[in-house]
Protein backbone atom coordinates (compact mmCIF):
# COMPACT_ATOMS: atom_id res chain seq x y z
CA UNK A 1 0.00 0.00 0.00
CA UNK A 2 3.17 2.67 0.60
CA UNK A 3 4.66 1.59 -2.33
CA UNK A 4 1.34 2.28 -4.78
CA UNK A 5 1.33 5.64 -2.80
CA UNK A 6 4.54 6.29 -3.55
CA UNK A 7 4.37 5.43 -7.06
CA UNK A 8 1.34 7.39 -7.42
CA UNK A 9 3.21 10.34 -5.96
CA UNK A 10 6.16 10.00 -8.12
CA UNK A 11 3.81 9.33 -11.27
CA UNK A 12 1.94 13.31 -9.76
CA UNK A 13 5.41 14.75 -9.93
CA UNK A 14 6.46 13.53 -13.32
CA UNK A 15 3.02 14.52 -14.81
CA UNK A 16 3.13 17.75 -13.38
CA UNK A 17 7.08 18.14 -14.48
CA UNK A 18 6.03 16.63 -17.47
CA UNK A 19 2.42 19.48 -17.86
CA UNK A 20 5.33 22.27 -16.91
CA UNK A 21 7.72 20.88 -19.72
CA UNK A 22 4.77 21.09 -22.46
CA UNK A 23 4.06 24.59 -21.34
CA UNK A 24 7.25 26.19 -21.24
CA UNK A 25 8.42 24.55 -24.81
CA UNK A 26 4.74 25.83 -26.82
CA UNK A 27 3.84 28.87 -27.70
CA UNK A 28 0.64 30.17 -26.89
CA UNK A 29 -2.00 29.85 -29.43
CA UNK A 30 -5.54 30.12 -30.06
CA UNK A 31 -7.97 27.68 -29.93
CA UNK A 32 -10.31 27.02 -33.48
CA UNK A 33 -13.94 28.52 -32.03
CA UNK A 34 -16.10 25.65 -30.60
CA UNK A 35 -13.08 23.21 -30.16
CA UNK A 36 -11.83 22.91 -27.04
CA UNK A 37 -8.56 20.37 -26.61
CA UNK A 38 -5.74 20.06 -23.85
CA UNK A 39 -2.62 18.35 -24.80
CA UNK A 40 -1.96 14.72 -23.51
CA UNK A 41 0.33 16.36 -20.91
CA UNK A 42 -2.29 18.31 -19.48
CA UNK A 43 -4.87 15.00 -19.30
CA UNK A 44 -1.90 13.14 -17.33
CA UNK A 45 -1.73 15.90 -14.78
CA UNK A 46 -5.16 16.36 -14.56
CA UNK A 47 -5.88 12.24 -14.23
CA UNK A 48 -2.54 12.00 -11.68
CA UNK A 49 -4.35 14.95 -9.72
CA UNK A 50 -8.06 13.11 -9.33
CA UNK A 51 -6.65 9.56 -8.47
CA UNK A 52 -4.21 11.30 -5.91
CA UNK A 53 -6.90 13.74 -4.42
CA UNK A 54 -8.97 10.02 -3.28
CA UNK A 55 -5.33 8.81 -1.68
CA UNK A 56 -5.63 12.65 0.61
CA UNK A 57 -9.37 11.83 1.01
CA UNK A 58 -8.61 8.49 2.38
CA UNK A 59 -5.74 9.17 4.49
CA UNK A 60 -7.09 11.98 6.27
CA UNK A 61 -10.47 10.25 7.05
CA UNK A 62 -7.73 7.78 8.37
CA UNK A 63 -6.29 10.57 10.59
CA UNK A 64 -9.14 12.02 11.83
CA UNK A 65 -10.66 8.60 13.36
CA UNK A 66 -6.91 7.91 14.74
CA UNK A 67 -7.06 11.14 16.82
CA UNK A 68 -10.96 10.73 17.57
CA UNK A 69 -9.71 6.71 19.14
CA UNK A 70 -6.66 8.61 20.72
CA UNK A 71 -6.55 9.69 24.57
CA UNK A 72 -4.19 11.64 26.02
CA UNK A 73 -3.29 11.67 29.82
CA UNK A 74 -2.15 14.35 31.46
CA UNK A 75 -0.21 14.43 34.72
CA UNK A 76 0.07 18.07 36.11
CA UNK A 77 -0.16 18.86 39.27
CA UNK A 78 -0.84 17.04 41.95
CA UNK A 79 -4.68 17.48 43.08
CA UNK A 80 -5.89 19.31 45.86
CA UNK A 81 -5.31 17.81 49.30
CA UNK A 82 -8.46 17.50 52.10
CA UNK A 83 -5.99 19.41 55.03
CA UNK A 84 -3.06 20.26 56.19
CA UNK A 85 -0.88 19.08 59.33
CA UNK A 86 1.09 21.31 60.82
CA UNK A 87 3.71 20.52 63.89
CA UNK A 88 6.35 22.17 66.07
CA UNK A 89 9.10 20.08 67.69
CA UNK A 90 11.57 20.80 70.09
CA UNK A 91 14.98 19.85 69.58
CA UNK A 92 17.53 19.17 72.30
CA UNK A 93 20.91 20.46 71.83
CA UNK A 94 23.87 18.18 70.78
CA UNK A 95 20.81 15.32 69.62
CA UNK A 96 19.42 14.54 66.42
CA UNK A 97 16.24 13.88 66.95
CA UNK A 98 13.96 11.85 64.12
CA UNK A 99 10.87 12.99 62.89
CA UNK A 100 7.38 12.37 63.27
CA UNK A 101 5.52 9.75 61.03
CA UNK A 102 3.54 12.04 58.52
CA UNK A 103 3.20 10.78 54.96
CA UNK A 104 3.66 13.21 52.94
CA UNK A 105 0.94 12.92 49.49
CA UNK A 106 2.65 11.90 46.42
CA UNK A 107 3.83 15.12 44.30
CA UNK A 108 3.66 16.88 47.43
CA UNK A 109 6.50 18.44 49.73
CA UNK A 110 7.64 18.37 53.57
CA UNK A 111 7.82 21.63 55.06
CA UNK A 112 10.47 22.51 57.31
CA UNK A 113 11.49 25.84 58.84
CA UNK A 114 13.06 26.89 61.64
CA UNK A 115 11.24 28.82 64.14
CA UNK A 116 11.96 32.30 64.17
CA UNK A 117 13.31 32.81 67.85
CA UNK A 118 15.12 29.96 67.54
CA UNK A 119 18.41 31.11 69.84
CA UNK A 120 21.08 28.55 67.51
CA UNK A 121 20.80 26.50 63.98
CA UNK A 122 19.07 23.77 63.10
CA UNK A 123 20.76 20.78 61.08
CA UNK A 124 18.74 18.44 58.94
CA UNK A 125 20.31 15.24 57.75
CA UNK A 126 19.10 12.00 56.48
CA UNK A 127 20.34 10.04 59.72
CA UNK A 128 21.20 10.94 62.71
CA UNK A 129 24.77 10.52 62.11
CA UNK A 130 24.04 13.25 59.14
CA UNK A 131 22.53 15.94 60.88
CA UNK A 132 25.17 15.39 63.73
CA UNK A 133 27.64 16.71 61.27
CA UNK A 134 27.92 20.02 60.12
CA UNK A 135 30.05 18.60 57.18
CA UNK A 136 26.74 16.51 56.14
CA UNK A 137 23.67 18.24 57.56
CA UNK A 138 21.80 21.16 55.48
CA UNK A 139 22.00 24.29 58.15
CA UNK A 140 18.59 26.18 59.04
CA UNK A 141 18.83 29.70 60.33
CA UNK A 142 16.13 31.26 62.08
CA UNK A 143 13.04 31.80 60.06
CA UNK A 144 14.21 29.82 57.30
CA UNK A 145 12.91 26.97 55.04
CA UNK A 146 13.98 24.09 53.66
CA UNK A 147 11.03 21.60 51.23
CA UNK A 148 11.57 17.74 50.67
CA UNK A 149 9.75 15.53 48.71
CA UNK A 150 9.98 12.72 50.78
CA UNK A 151 7.45 10.11 51.77
CA UNK A 152 7.42 10.48 55.31
CA UNK A 153 8.69 13.01 57.60
CA UNK A 154 10.35 10.08 59.72
CA UNK A 155 12.97 10.22 56.90
CA UNK A 156 14.51 13.45 58.10
CA UNK A 157 16.49 13.93 61.39
CA UNK A 158 17.19 17.69 62.70
CA UNK A 159 19.91 18.34 65.60
CA UNK A 160 20.11 21.58 67.14
CA UNK A 161 23.07 23.61 67.95
CA UNK A 162 21.56 25.43 70.96
CA UNK A 163 18.94 25.10 73.61
CA UNK A 164 15.21 25.81 72.80
CA UNK A 165 15.58 25.44 69.18
CA UNK A 166 12.25 24.26 67.87
CA UNK A 167 11.28 23.31 64.04
CA UNK A 168 7.87 23.68 62.21
CA UNK A 169 6.91 21.06 59.68
CA UNK A 170 4.07 21.07 57.95
CA UNK A 171 2.44 18.75 54.68
CA UNK A 172 -0.65 18.71 52.73
CA UNK A 173 -2.25 15.59 53.87
CA UNK A 174 -5.45 13.21 51.98
CA UNK A 175 -8.57 11.68 55.25
CA UNK A 176 -7.63 9.21 57.07
CA UNK A 177 -3.69 10.73 56.65
CA UNK A 178 -1.57 12.57 59.08
CA UNK A 179 0.51 12.51 62.48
Amino acid sequence: MAEDRGARAISLGAAIAAALAFINSKKASAAPPGEVTFPKEVVQLLVALAESSDTIEGDLKKIARGLADLSISVQGWPANTDSITSIRVAIAPATGLQMPDIRVPSGMSLIIKAWTLNPGILQVGASLAECSNVNQSFPLLPNEIVAYQVQNANQIYIAANAAGCTACLTVEKWKGGGV
